[in-house]
């Protein structure tokens, strides 16, 4: 569930934060609001869309996936509008003198500029998301989350404990990878 919703919520957040940046958005108003988007989807916390979405769905493995999708995507947007702003103007500036169109600026300058910062944020999430599905899963009675308040509330305490073990030591190992992964890109 949290990897699923983190590269939905990265393909959304790329075209946002294009739409969004400076640097290549297609009108005031468009970027406008981009930016707005992010700002509400980010500043709900992913629990909180959890108990929102939770009135409109009800517990499910859809309401998880959106909790997490929505705050991941408003994250992500900021992100990339700050990654696509902070890349090199120069490029984008000779790509439009030469008569290069939008999407050929988008494709030659920015992406290939901004990509190894974006894989590094889209990896943070991935981190972030597997920690929080957790909560989500216990709010919305769906993945691991569920199985672990199953088994607390049943009094399986030494079942409950070999959940949070296998958390920690999933978090511990795709953080060790998403290091690694990121020493290689960046």
């Amino acid at each position: 569930m949290a990897i699923t919703a983190t590269m939905i919520a990265a393909v959304i957040s790329i075209i946002l934060a294009i739409v969004g940046s400076q640097t290549t958005r297609v009108n005031s108003f468009v970027g406008t609001i981009s930016r707005g988007l992010a700002s509400v989807l980010r500043n709900v916390p992913v629990i909180g869309w959890a108990l929102i979405l939770q009135f409109s769905f009800g517990q499910g493995m859809i309401t998880g996936l959106l909790a997490l999708l929505f705050g991941t995507t408003g994250y992500l947007t900021r992100a990339f509008i700050e990654t696509i702003d902070g890349s090199s103007d120069s490029s984008v500036e000779a790509l439009r003198a030469s008569g290069a169109n939008y999407l050929q600026v988008i494709r030659h300058a920015v992406l290939p500029s901004s990509l190894p910062q974006m894989m590094s944020w889209i990896l943070y999430m991935i981190e972030t998301n597997v920690r929080d599905a957790t909560l989500v899963g216990i709010l919305t009675g769906s993945g691991i989350g569920f199985l672990f308040e199953l088994y607390y509330k049943g009094s399986y305490y030494n079942h409950a404990s070999l959940i949070v073990i296998i958390i920690i030591l999933v978090v511990i190992g795709i953080e060790t990878l998403s290091n690694q992964i990121r020493r290689i890109i960046l």
